[in-house]
Parts: structure tokens; sequence; C-alpha cells
């Protein structure tokens, strides 16, 4: 389940985006961007599930069925919804994690996880709500563009 980031940049008219935007059209590799987006990604995807969904006053995650819950508190004590053995909050916060997707290309980043139950969780199913993991806020969304406008502006005023 990747999750491709897309930006589209237009030029406003605040002076230091428009610059950026001048810049991005002579800079043919963001790849620098990218790694420094991809740790607040992992970070924000960490906290979102810690949370329950509610990290950057996102809503909450659906709760579990009351059948489930008393299973999984039996089982998993303490276990944060998203989470049973680990494996798909570690794919998506561990760069090192087998399942973990993490492709810096010079004009994009691919960010996501292998691992098969994660689309389930991220669009829902006939008999689960969805609780999608990887969804941004606007804190963030702000948070990610603000990197890549600054290392634009860096990358005009190196030339």
């Amino acid at each position: 389940m990747p999750f491709k980031l897309e930006f589209k940049l237009e030029a406003p008219g605040d002076r230091p985006l428009r610059r950026a935007f001048v810049v991005y059209e002579r800079v043919g590799d963001l790849t620098p961007a990218w790694q420094r987006m991809l740790p607040a990604l992992q970070d924000y995807i960490d906290r979102r599930i810690a949370t329950g969904g509610t990290h950057h006053n996102m809503p909450p995650f659906a709760p579990l069925s009351p059948r489930y819950a008393r299973w999984k508190a039996r089982r998993y004590p303490g276990a944060p919804i998203l989470v049973r053995t680990g494996r798909l909050r570690d794919s998506l916060t561990n760069p090192n994690h087998p399942d973990a997707i993490a492709t810096v290309a010079p004009q994009s980043l691919t960010y996501g996880t292998s691992v098969p139950y994660a689309a389930y969780h991220q669009l829902g199913t006939q008999r689960m709500p969805a609780r999608p993991p990887i969804k941004l806020s606007k804190t963030l969304q702000t948070h990610l563009l603000t990197i890549l406008r600054n290392y634009l502006i860096e990358q005009g005023e190196s030339r």
C-alpha cells in the first residue's frame, strides 16, 4: 500500500514562494527534500497510531467492535487500535523494516507498507470501518510543504 506524495507548485504573490517556484523549475533533483520529509512522515504516523488517530486534532479511529475489543484486550493487553503484533506500525515508522516502502527519486517520494492487510485498514471493508494510518493532517501537510519550500529557497540562494 504505497502512498505517493505529490505537490503542485503555483507561483503566488509571496516573494519567497515565487522564488522557490522559479528554483523548482531549475532543480532537477528533490531527493534531499524528500529525505528531510521522510522522518516527519514516520514520526507523524507513529504518533497517529499511538493516539488512536487523534494526533494533530484528527478524528479518532473508529472504535473496535465490542466482541473484537474484548478478544484483543485478553490477547494483546494495552495494544492500541491498529496494533496487534506491531508489524503494520513498524513498517510505517521504521525505514529498516522489511515491509517498509520508502522510495526516494529525484521527483517523487513513495512511502507506505507492503503489509498485506494494510489496505483493509486504510480503506475499510464491508465488515470493518476504515481506520487509515496514512491520513495527513493539515498541520503535517503544511510542515511538509515548508520543508520543500525551504529546500528550494536554499537551492536558490546557493546558485
